[in-house]
């Protein structure tokens, strides 16, 4: 039996839409320093006491933000690393999908140099699960996890900063282009 409450579908709708308020905020203008509590409310249209009965200032909103970005990715990535019948093409497209789908965001994001540490991270362990699964060619992998993480990161980067008129089955092609 579980313990847990059910979240109030109010709160999470308050939640929802402080959220969608900060993105787009940001979006319009990257600068945190910018961003208040107020502005946040307003573009919300919910008051400052309902922000702060769900955060406990912007750096704690920030931080949920980041939470579900990285937990949705991670949902978005697992299935995909498990499946046998998907090739590596398939896969990559999708994740790829995934970033220019919240290309805004990220784009914004890219500019902290946390996001880009965690998502580093991500990377390395997805491509850590890749390998131990098996799934990888039988020849020997030279190119060492950190730069195979590293170097997909700088291109999803560019593409998303530089080169969204590219597609993502295009930067896909590259990237296994890239490691062959």
């Amino acid at each position: 039996m579980s313990t847990q409450k059910k979240q109030d579908p109010r709160a999470l709708r308050s939640k929802r839409m402080i959220k969608e308020a900060v993105v787009e905020l940001l979006i319009e203008n990257p600068d945190i320093s910018k961003l208040t509590v107020q502005k946040i409310s307003q573009r919300a249209e919910l008051n400052r006491a309902t922000f702060y009965l769900h955060y406990v200032d912007i750096n704690d909103l920030l931080k949920q933000l980041v939470y579900d970005i990285f937990d949705d990715l991670t949902l978005e990535i697992s299935p995909i690393l498990q499946i046998d019948n998907l090739n590596d093409e398939e896969r990559l497209i999708t994740f790829l999908d995934y970033f220019y789908k919240h290309r805004k965001l990220f784009a914004v994001l890219f500019a902290h140099p946390g996001f880009k540490k965690k998502l580093h991270m991500l990377l390395k362990d997805s491509i850590v699960v890749k390998r131990v699964s098996g799934r990888t060619v039988a020849k020997e992998i030279t190119l060492s996890m950190d730069i195979l993480a590293s170097s997909i990161l700088g291109i999803i980067m560019w593409w998303l900063k530089d080169g969204v008129h590219f597609s993502s089955e295009y930067i896909a092609q590259q990237i296994i282009e890239l490691y062959r």
